[in-house]
């Protein structure tokens, strides 16, 4: 028992330590899944690298971080169907917009001239209860910093939802999504060993959308 909780102490250290969001846990979830942005346990940071030092992906490619946690409120409404929508900050050229009614989230991005996706999450759920992780990786190719501004093309989020039949435990994959002119979903990637790396891989290769119903 002592060298387990010599083991336990020792990990949380090296994560505290750490300049990268921690690795996220791969397994499924089993509780009840709570889309408040601003009022809920953390969801497990997506794709925050099984190897915190490494590229995680193609050679050449990088990760840059942004958090969905805390945006600033947009909207919202507090009678009959309560509804709320945040705008979070991104590194790149979209911004992130997640609004919540009935324990539901939905994922909006927001490209230059205010053009608005929203990401077909529906055929993924299938418009279960679910929420958005607190992290957001953007993908992009590694440039000189006399190059410019990081620029991403791929983006990789966390999507927990409620499996079915209910009450079935909750589901949570990871998202890879091609940006561009008009963005989706490539790749939802299920739990399993190098969850992190393979929707990487995914984001870094897209293949064709994936259906929206």
């Amino acid at each position: 028992m002592t060298a387990r909780l010599a083991a336990v102490a020792l990990l949380l250290a090296s994560v505290a330590c750490s300049p990268q969001p921690p690795p996220v846990d791969e397994s499924d979830a089993t509780g009840p899944v709570s889309a408040a942005r601003n009022d809920r346990a953390t969801t497990p940071a997506p794709a925050s690298g099984d190897d915190p030092g490494s590229d995680g992906g193609a050679l050449g490619r990088r990760s840059v971080y942004s958090s969905l946690k805390d945006c600033p409120v947009i909207r919202a409404e507090r009678e009959e169907m309560p509804f709320s929508e945040v705008e979070c900050r991104t590194p790149g050229p979209f911004a992130i917009r997640i609004a919540e009614a009935d324990l539901r989230e939905t994922m909006t991005l927001v490209g230059a001239g205010g053009r608005a996706t929203q990401l077909a999450t529906a055929g993924i759920g299938g418009g279960a209860f679910s929420a958005f992780g607190d992290t957001a990786e953007w993908r992009g190719n590694d440039r000189p910093a006399a190059a410019g501004a990081f620029e991403p093309d791929a983006l990789i989020v966390r999507y927990s939802f409620a499996a079915e039949p209910f009450p079935a435990p909750e589901r949570s994959v990871l998202l890879a999504v091609r940006l561009g002119r008009e963005p989706c979903i490539v790749a939802a990637i299920v739990p399993g060993p190098q969850q992190n790396e393979r929707a990487r891989r995914a984001a870094d290769a897209p293949g064709p959308c994936l259906p929206e119903g």
